[in-house]
């Protein structure tokens, strides 16, 4: 039986025989039809159904559904009837439809990624989906067409440059076309409201912040008091590590006796969201596994969650034993203490930032603080580390 989309959701359903894919856009309800419901018909329904959500998100919605229609169809034969009959030249859906296939091929079993799960990946996927055509004199049009920042833009040339040099090598096609395509420059200039957002804590804002969690002091709800994320928040900001190595972080990976904490793992969120459903468990960023001091401080705070526990037990588990959901709580919890507190706005990824800022200005060398962060020192000096204040003097010549 066909559930109901949700707003902005495409749902595909078999009506009597028929794929029928509904969604709801303002209000309204729409429907089309994708032929009978055979197998090759639902992957062609399916891809429409992603090309259909991309443009929702993406507002280029085409509310006379022309473009859906039309996108992955395919002529039924005649019952009985069967012809061996090779065609010369494939439709230009098939050959679109072939081509995302292959992009998939590529993803799986040269790059080892999956387009369901990895996010870049994904989106790329669904880019050519909606961009619904392969030749070679079109594609890199239809990539500088997009309303991209700087960023985005170059991660899309960068894997569309590297699927295509593997189809050359497969003499799919004849060229590279991405080949002479330059990365755009990324404008150093001012600061974005994304850096913003990561700029590091100080010092009293820490304490501030750290102390509010520990007292509940802007807790309104008698369910889930702000103290119980406390440690959580604290390891954070003492360790550096990342959102996903703290959420996923088991007791297995504390060894008391050794004095050592162990990062190898992280859960990480999907495409499909961040709560403990749709979160896999998988290696680091960088597949680096690296061990940080287990101090006195940090041993107060872990000693009662990890003794008499199972190894595979979450040392920071969520109110109701699940994972904690960092958007949620970054959300719900983190963005309104900083309200209250009047610190300028932040993501929980700040604390990472803080971490990086506080190794090199406290004398650690980038070397040693990559170490503990599980980055190279170059990532290190260019993406963590902030000075918050001016030095008050300028080294001298003699």
């Amino acid at each position: 039986m066909e559930r109901h989309s949700k707003e902005g959701r495409v749902a595909i359903g078999n009506d009597r025989g028929s794929i029928r894919l509904r969604w709801r856009v303002d209000g309204h309800r729409y429907s089309i039809s994708k032929g009978a419901y055979t197998r090759d018909n639902l992957i062609n329904a399916k891809r429409a159904a992603f090309m259909i959500e991309t443009d929702l998100l993406t507002g280029t919605f085409d509310t006379t559904l022309t473009s859906y229609r039309d996108f992955g169809s395919r002529v039924e034969e005649h019952q009985g009837q069967q012809s061996h009959h090779k065609r010369n030249s494939p439709a230009p859906e098939d050959v679109h439809v072939d081509f995302v296939k292959q992009f998939e091929l590529w993803t799986r079993q040269i790059r080892n990624m999956d387009c369901e799960v990895n996010v870049d990946y994904n989106a790329t996927r669904n880019m050519l989906i909606r961009w619904g055509c392969t030749k070679d004199d079109m594609v890199v049009s239809k990539l500088s067409e997009e309303a991209f920042c700087a960023t985005t833009y170059n991660k899309r040339l960068g894997m569309l440059k590297l699927f295509y040099a593997w189809l050359v090598r497969n003499g799919t096609v004849p060229t590279n076309p991405f080949n002479e395509v330059i990365r755009r420059r990324v404008r150093k200039n001012g600061t974005s409201p994304g850096k913003l957002k990561r700029a590091p804590f100080t010092p009293a804002e820490i304490t501030d912040i750290l102390r509010a969690f520990r007292e509940d002091s802007f807790c309104t709800c008698s369910n889930y008091k702000h103290s119980f994320y406390y440690a959580f928040l604290y390891f954070i900001f003492r360790t550096g590590v990342r959102n996903g190595e703290a959420i996923g972080l088991q007791v297995k990976h504390v060894h008391v006796e050794k004095g050592i904490i162990e990062i190898s793992e992280t859960l990480s969120r999907t495409i499909k969201g961040y709560n403990a459903a749709n979160r896999r468990r998988k290696e680091t960023k960088n597949d680096k596994v690296r061990y940080l001091p287990l101090t006195s401080d940090l041993h107060e705070l872990l000693a009662s969650r990890v003794s008499g526990r199972h190894p595979d037990e979450l040392v920071f588990p969520s109110p109701k034993g699940l994972c904690i959901d960092d958007q949620m709580f970054q959300k719900r919890i983190f963005k309104k203490v900083l309200e209250k507190l009047q610190i300028a706005p932040r993501v929980l990824y700040a604390c990472r930032h803080t971490f990086g800022t506080r190794c090199i200005e406290g004398g650690l060398d980038p070397l040693k603080t990559s170490m503990l962060m599980g980055n190279n020192p170059e990532t290190v000096l260019r993406n963590y580390v902030h000075p918050v204040a001016l030095p008050d003097t300028l080294p001298t010549i003699r």
